[in-house]
């Protein structure tokens, strides 16, 4: 449902808030530590970048860190600076003229999942996902 490149943003994310805050992180280190191609990793977390969730400094000192701490970043917030916002606008079947006053067989079904998949990725905060981590129940990122 998510594209690869969000799951592999929200990784990196994940990743981030578990290292100390305050600390800039060299994106290939990320990407060594996830197992996730450079660049691949480095144009997502640009957008994390633009949509003030992570900060960003050039140099021998520069890298990415959390813009904030993870329990105010919203798994939505990520979803949306990478993915944006049209897996929760499009028809399920993939057809263009879906909508409510021509729903498609699977329209009334998926707009309630849709809407409860919007609440719980809205609900969800970095910091639940770190302390899963931190708490081993989640064996590898």
């Amino acid at each position: 449902m998510l594209s690869s490149a969000c799951q592999d943003t929200i990784r990196a994310a994940v990743w981030l808030s578990t290292k100390p805050l305050g600390e800039y992180y060299h994106i290939q280190k990320i990407s060594d530590a996830l197992n996730l191609p450079y660049h691949f990793l480095a144009k997502s977390l640009q957008k994390l970048v633009h949509c003030d969730i992570l900060l960003s400094r050039r140099g021998a000192n520069g890298g990415v860190k959390l813009a904030k701490i993870g329990s105010e970043i919203t798994l939505i917030s990520i979803i949306e600076a990478v993915d944006g916002t049209a897996f929760f606008d499009m028809c399920v079947l993939g057809i263009g003229e879906c909508e409510a006053e021509k729903p498609c067989a699977l329209h009334s079904q998926w707009e309630k999942w849709r809407t409860e998949m919007h609440e719980m990725y809205s609900a969800m905060r970095l910091s639940e996902i770190t302390n899963d981590i931190l708490q081993r129940k989640i064996k590898r990122l």
